[in-house]
């Protein structure tokens, strides 16, 4: 009987996924923009193993205006390259080139120092690098790989999300019409882009991982929609291997960097690997793998204590991954084989001995805040899975001040924001309406696309605008008070 009931479950999710899987595919044609492919070349002469290593939409570059940063790629050679960036996904595009001040090559890899112009508009950019070979020109592009900032401050807000569960039918117990079509994802995206924090913090499981190719690709698709920079690590999902497929090499092909650690201003964040498991731990038996709790190889927990030795003096330290280093995930294993989390402990001497300010993990699909050693270790809870009762689906808004982390919940003790809880609509050209349902007031940025001229904001304040072909852009940030509506205008 026991046997039966595995089975009929099996069979049940095979049938969602592949029913979830139909749905999308009829959406994604009458709804989806078409997405530029990561590596994007003009020619088959080209070497196929050229692409762009960084910056990534994944691993983007945060730089002041005016400043210069550094742009890595492969590619079989070029006699001249050009490197320009061009707005991401906006109805305005300004194209910029940059100017490039230095050209090295370390074995099979380049990199180049470009600078920003310093009156470059603040915006999210996609990078494109040309390459003149033999007199034909070729083309390499990443999308949303640039963050064009005025300036560094110590005050300053990101969201942590995790679990996003692309592919994942389970969502479905929570919400039938807003699991197809991964609408639960997609509408936690458009709540973002309205709060507009300076970036975003995604600590794992962006995939179900058992259609594993397709699941890549559609949360590719939809992590395009994200109008801030997006910083990624792997969690247990990501990483499986379902039929002799790995998903770390498919986490590579579309995210790049399986760990890494990038500064903001003099803050820093370092993003880790927690599921190191061996490829055969990996493996699914049926459904579930082997092992999908925690894992840090030897390996990486070196690169982890050299990055934290050589990053101690950053005014605070995040630290972001899948698994959860305070909690033993020994029965997160096919028949509770008891499988420990390999160098969980050694982790958290680390994060200890360097005073790591703040942890933030996923996994458990709920929200847990614990401070230990004044050490702010947070779990988030999912974006678009199933979860536990006292759960549901959001994302969690932190914010820095004046050096300081003033605030991580939504509602004490622990939790985050709660999904569907913000809406919008445009009225018309001129004017949109903002619905806030949350007990908390909140700052959002809309943009207006309206023909070029002189407009007072009502309810709101210009923070920049840009034109061109007889159209303005216009950004303008609104306070919307708790429980209540706003309407905002351009006269």
């Amino acid at each position: 009987m026991k046997y039966l009931k595995l089975f009929t479950i099996i069979i049940t999710i095979i049938f969602l996924s592949t029913s979830v899987a139909s749905a999308i595919s009829i959406q994604q044609k009458t709804k989806s923009k078409k997405i530029t492919e990561r590596v994007s070349l003009d020619t088959a002469d080209v070497d196929k193993n050229a692409d762009i290593l960084y910056p990534l939409c994944s691993y983007p570059a945060i730089v002041e205006r005016g400043k210069n940063f550094t742009i890595k790629f492969k590619v079989d050679g070029f006699d001249k390259v050009f490197a320009c960036i061009s707005t991401a996904y906006e109805p305005i595009v300004d194209e910029i080139e940059l100017k490039i001040n230095d050209v090295r090559k370390t074995g099979i890899f380049w990199s180049i120092k470009a600078s920003i112009p310093s009156d470059t508009p603040t915006e999210l950019y996609n990078l494109t690098l040309f390459f003149e070979k033999n007199k034909t020109l070729y083309s390499l592009n990443e999308p949303r790989a640039v963050d064009v900032v005025n300036n560094f401050t110590q005050s300053f807000s990101f969201v942590h999300v995790t679990d996003f569960h692309i592919g994942d039918p389970r969502g479905a117990k929570e919400n039938l019409r807003e699991t197809i079509g991964w609408e639960a994802a997609k509408k936690a995206v458009e709540e973002i882009n309205l709060l507009h924090p300076d970036f975003v913090i995604i600590s794992g499981d962006l995939v179900f991982g058992y259609l594993n190719s397709y699941d890549y690709k559609e949360c590719y698709k939809i992590l395009q929609l994200f109008d801030v920079p997006t910083f990624l690590c792997p969690g247990n999902h990501d990483g499986q291997i379902v039929f002799g497929k790995d998903g770390f090499d498919l986490w590579r092909k579309y995210f790049g960097l399986l760990n890494y650690s990038f500064n903001y201003g003099t803050y820093h964040f370092i993003a880790v690997n927690s599921y190191c498991w061996p490829s055969y731990q990996r493996t699914p038996m049926l459904f579930p793998t082997f092992n999908w709790g925690g894992y840090i190889d030897d390996k990486e927990i070196k690169w982890v204590e050299n990055d934290l030795k050589n990053n101690e003096n950053a005014t605070l330290t995040f630290m972001f991954l899948h698994h959860n280093p305070i909690w033993e995930t020994r029965d997160d294993s096919v028949f509770k084989i008891k499988s420990e989390y390999h160098n969980r402990k050694k982790l958290l001497s680390l994060i200890e001995k360097y005073g790591v300010d703040m942890v933030l993990s996923g996994h458990v699909h709920y929200d847990n805040v614990t401070i230990i050693n004044g050490t702010i270790y947070i779990t988030t809870t999912t974006t678009a899975s199933d979860h536990r009762k006292d759960a549901y689906w959001g994302y969690r808004l932190i914010n820095i001040k004046n050096g300081a982390i003033l605030s991580y919940n939504y509602r004490e003790p622990k939790y985050s924001i709660p999904s569907y809880h913000i809406n919008y609509t445009f009225k018309n050209s001129y004017t949109a309406i903002v619905e806030n349902n949350l007990i908390k007031d909140i700052n959002v940025l809309i943009k207006f696309l309206v023909p070029s001229g002189f407009y007072n904001v009502k309810n709101g304040k210009v923070l920049m605008e840009r034109k061109k072909n007889g159209l303005s852009e216009v950004y303008v940030l609104a306070n919307v008070k708790k429980e209540s509506k706003l309407e905002i205008s351009l006269n």
